[in-house]
């Protein structure tokens, strides 16, 4: 099934499968029109047909689609210049512009379309630390696509070695040092003391908050929850804003236990060993290598399980 032509502008598509003159369908078929043949008073709304009644058919599809389009782009206009007459000309003759050098000189508009699409992407890249100006991109942007290999110093794999050395300098991802055995144990062990915390014999402790109602999920299931990580110094390094899905058998050890002691409905304290979570890896740069873990989850829903 093809896309309709208008198929992202409901009501412009609406409007012009209204008209008689048109045949609405695949982006496919053509509009069946005859050329400068005189509007029909039939053809037009009502309230528009005093001002359309002696214009062509061209000249009552523009100036419906304008009013489609201008709708849609009058508040964007207005909010960028309030109410200027002079920003509207200066936006129209923008537009005609567009369509001009579309028709007159393609490899500009060509490039017009994309210098818009990357003046995001280098403005990012200057906020982050790069040091990258437009000049300079545009100055060694055209030997690249005239495939000038002397004048080109990177192949695509060397200019992408070296933008993946320069994230790691511009960016450095903090150092994480390594918590020690004992601290994590002294966390874990005041957890264990406090009344209500239950510990099991692979090491995982639990807290029950608020218990659910039904069957516990299995590793074939796939579960909805929410959650908030915590390290022993009570620093958070992961919270869910909107609930979540994943495979039970898919996440560290600790979590995969404990949720599989839940019920739908339930929330759970999880306080998982280093050896029951990341280890003596950590989690990029987030998790210290060695670290406990504390997770307060909330399962919502166990999905069926995975085919």
């Amino acid at each position: 099934m093809t896309k309709r032509k208008f198929a992202i502008l409901p009501v412009a598509a609406l409007l012009l499968c209204s008209a008689p003159a048109f045949v609405c369908g695949s982006a496919k078929k053509r509009v069946a029109t005859k050329a400068k043949a005189p509007v029909a008073a039939a053809s037009v709304p009502k309230t528009l047909e005093k001002a359309l009644v002696m214009r062509t058919d061209t000249d009552s599809c523009a100036a419906a689609f304008a009013t489609v389009m201008g709708e849609y782009l009058r508040p964007e206009i207005q909010k960028q210049f309030g109410n200027d007459t002079a920003a509207v000309a200066e936006f129209v003759r923008g537009v005609s512009h567009a369509f001009d050098i579309k028709n007159v000189d393609a490899p500009y508009y060509m490039g017009v379309r994309s210098g818009f699409a990357l003046i995001d992407r280098v403005q990012s890249m200057t906020e982050m630390g790069f040091p990258l100006t437009s000049a300079s991109f545009c100055r060694w942007l055209e030997p690249v696509l005239r495939s000038d290999s002397a004048a080109v110093k990177f192949t695509p794999a060397t200019a992408d070695a070296y933008l993946r050395e320069l994230v790691a300098r511009v960016n450095p991802e903090p150092e994480v040092k390594e918590l020690s055995a004992e601290s994590q144990q002294a966390f874990l062990d005041e957890q264990k003391a406090r009344p209500g915390v239950i510990a099991t014999p692979s090491g995982l402790l639990f807290e029950v908050i608020t218990e659910g109602e039904g069957a516990s999920p299995v590793d074939t299931n796939v579960v909805r929850v929410t959650y908030t990580g915590r390290l022993a110094d009570g620093t958070v390094f992961d919270e869910t804003e909107q609930p979540i899905q994943f495979p039970v058998n898919r996440l560290v050890p600790g979590f995969t236990e404990g949720l599989k002691l839940m019920k739908p409905g339930g929330e759970y304290r999880l306080f998982i060993p280093a050896s029951l979570g990341y280890g003596s890896r950590g989690a990029a740069g987030v998790i210290p290598p060695g670290a406990a873990l504390d997770f307060t989850v909330k399962l919502l829903d166990i999905l069926p399980p995975q085919q």
